[in-house]
C-alpha cells in the first residue's frame, strides 16, 4: 500500500473578502513527483502556505504523513516538514557548500563543528548523485543550477517529507532543465517526494507522475495518462489561451523588412563571446539563450550601463533619460518598475516624461494622454494608486507605457516568466500590439514555451555565440529536427 505524505480535503479559504482556495482537495504519495499546472495563479500562494504551515481554515482538513494536522476545529499554527525551493534562496552565500548542507540546518546542535566529518559526508553525497563540485566551494560562486541542486539536497538531508519546487524552470537553461529533472527523478526513486508547481505543461510533462490542473482557486482535474496530457491541456483546459496565441500569430503577418533599428556587430562582453545581428522596424525577434549565460550581460549593454569589451552597438545605448531609443522591460516588471503609491496615469507617463522636457510641469500633456487612451485602457487609467489593481491591469500599464512613448526597440527580458497560462497569452497580445504599432521587439528568453507564437525570427545562442537563426517559415521544420529546443 502506498504511503501518503499529504492529503488536503475540501479546503476553503477567504482573505479580505476574496476566495483564495475553493474547496480544494489534493493527495500526494511518498516517492511521487506531483505537478500542479497553474492556468490561473490566484490562490497558489495560499495553497503553498497551508502545505507548509497549519494556519486557520474556513473549511476542510489537512493530513500530513497520515496524521491530522489542521482542521476547522483546530489550527495549531505549527510547521510541517516541508521545504520550498525556487523563489527565495535559503542558502548563505558566504559559507561553503558543505556548511550549507550539514551545519546550517535544523537539528544541528553541536558547538564544535567536526569539519573533517562534514567534508567527508558532503563528498559522499555529491558523489552519490554525480555532482562535480568541491565541498569547500563558496555558495556565492555557484550558478543557478548548482544552487537549486544544493537546496534540494539540503531538503533531503534534513529529512523533509515534501519538497516544493516553485517556478524553478525560469532559473535554468534549456540544457540544465533535463539534468535537474533527472536528479529529482533519482531522488524520488529513493523515496523523496516533490510537489512541482509551474505555469506550463511542457516543463511538467516529462518528469511528473501526475499533473493537477489549478484554475479558479481549486484543482479541477488530475491528469495521469502522460501520452495525452499535451492534447488535453491545449484542446480542453487551456484552449482559450492557445486560440489567443494562434490569433496573435495569424495577426502578425509577415511584412517587407523595414529600416534597421538595432545592430550588434561582433559584440563581446562578460559571457558574450561574439554576437552579431540586426533588428528591423516592427520586427519581433526571439533570442534564445540556450545555456542561460548571457541575458544579464546583454541587458546591461542595452541599458547603457556597460560598454562592450569588443564590437559595436548601433544606436549606442544611453544610460541617460533623454533621447532613449532602446527601452528595456525587465523580468517581473510589475514588481521592479512600477510605483504603487503613485496614480495609474503618473506611472503610465514616466517613459514619455523622459522624452519630453518639463513634461510634469505641463498638465495639459497628461490630460491629453488620459483622453486619448481612456477608451483603450478603460476606467482603471484614473486609479489614484496601484494597490488594488489586478495583474492583468498592471501588465497593461507596463506595456502601454511604451505604446505611448514609442521607442525604436523594446527589449523584453523573459517576458512570460512566472506568469500563469492566461496571463502569458495576454502578455503575448500586448507584445503583438507593440508589433502592430511598428515598434521592434527583442525577447530575451531561456525557454521557448509559447514564445514562437509571437516571433518573426529566432536567434539561437549557446555559450555566448549564435549557433542558429531561423525565420518564421522555418519554425515548423526546425521543430521536427530539434525537439529538445522546440518542445511544444
Amino acid at each position: 500500500m502506498r504511503e501518503e505524505v499529504l492529503r488536503m480535503e475540501h479546503i476553503f479559504c477567504m482573505e479580505d473578502g476574496a476566495v483564495k482556495l475553493n474547496y480544494l482537495s489534493i493527495q500526494i504519495f511518498r516517492g511521487e513527483i506531483y505537478g500542479i499546472l497553474c492556468l490561473e495563479s490566484q490562490g497558489i500562494d495560499k495553497l503553498v502556505e497551508l502545505i507548509c504551515w497549519n494556519r486557520s481554515l474556513d473549511n476542510g482538513q489537512v493530513f500530513f504523513e497520515e496524521k491530522l494536522v489542521n482542521s476547522v476545529q483546530e489550527s495549531r499554527n505549527t510547521r510541517n516538514k516541508v521545504t520550498v525551493v525556487g523563489r527565495h534562496s535559503r542558502l548563505i552565500d558566504g559559507m561553503t557548500l558543505a556548511d550549507n548542507l550539514f551545519v546550517m540546518r535544523e537539528g544541528f546542535q553541536k558547538y564544535v563543528i567536526p569539519e573533517r566529518a562534514v567534508q567527508t559526508e558532503t563528498v559522499n553525497v555529491l558523489k552519490k548523485y554525480g555532482i562535480q563540485l568541491s565541498p569547500k566551494t563558496l555558495v556565492k560562486d555557484l550558478g543557478n543550477y548548482d544552487r537549486l541542486v544544493l537546496e534540494v539536497l539540503k531538503s533531503v538531508i534534513a529529512g523533509d517529507s515534501l519538497t516544493i519546487l516553485w517556478e524553478i524552470s525560469d532559473l535554468l537553461s534549456a540544457e540544465e532543465l533535463p539534468r535537474f529533472h533527472s536528479l529529482i527523478s533519482r531522488l524520488a526513486a529513493h523515496g523523496s517526494t516533490f510537489l512541482y508547481i509551474y505555469s506550463h505543461h511542457e516543463v511538467l510533462r516529462p518528469v511528473c507522475d501526475r499533473i493537477a490542473i489549478f484554475k479558479e482557486s481549486t484543482i479541477q482535474k488530475v491528469l495521469t495518462v502522460q501520452s495525452t496530457v499535451r492534447e488535453q491541456i491545449q484542446q480542453v483546459f487551456a484552449r482559450y489561451c492557445y486560440e489567443k496565441f494562434i490569433k496573435i500569430r495569424n495577426d502578425m503577418e509577415e511584412k517587407p523588412r523595414g529600416p534597421e533599428v538595432l545592430r550588434l556587430f561582433q559584440v563581446a562582453s562578460g559571457n558574450i563571446e561574439e554576437l552579431s545581428f540586426t533588428i528591423a522596424k516592427g520586427e519581433n525577434v526571439l533570442l534564445l539563450d540556450q545555456s542561460n549565460t548571457i541575458l544579464d550581460d546583454l541587458t546591461e549593454l542595452l541599458l547603457g550601463k556597460e560598454k562592450p569589451q569588443r564590437g559595436r552597438i548601433f544606436p549606442v545605448p544611453s544610460s541617460g533619460t533623454r533621447g532613449k531609443r532602446i527601452a528595456v522591460i525587465q523580468r517581473n516588471p510589475v514588481s521592479s518598475t512600477l510605483f504603487p503609491e503613485l496614480s495609474y496615469l503618473e506611472n503610465l507617463c514616466f517613459p514619455l516624461a523622459e522624452k519630453i522636457p518639463c513634461f510634469w510641469q505641463r498638465p495639459k500633456l497628461q490630460r491629453s494622454v488620459l483622453r486619448e487612451y481612456r477608451d483603450e485602457i478603460g476606467p482603471v487609467i484614473e486609479a489614484g494608486n496601484l494597490y488594488n489593481l489586478t495583474q492583468k491591469e498592471l501588465y497593461t500599464l507596463v506595456y502601454y507605457r511604451y505604446l505611448i512613448s514609442k521607442p525604436d526597440v523594446v527589449v523584453c527580458v523573459q517576458p512570460l516568466s512566472d506568469l500563469d497560462m492566461y496571463l502569458r497569452s495576454y502578455v503575448g497580445e500586448l507584445m503583438g500590439r507593440l508589433h502592430k504599432s511598428g515598434i521592434a521587439v527583442l525577447m530575451l528568453n531561456t525557454e521557448l514555451y509559447d514564445s514562437l507564437y509571437i516571433a518573426d525570427r529566432l536567434i539561437q545562442v549557446k555559450h555566448g555565440r549564435i549557433i542558429g537563426e531561423y525565420t518564421r517559415a522555418e519554425f515548423d521544420e526546425i521543430k521536427l529536427m530539434q525537439t529538445v529546443i522546440f518542445p511544444d
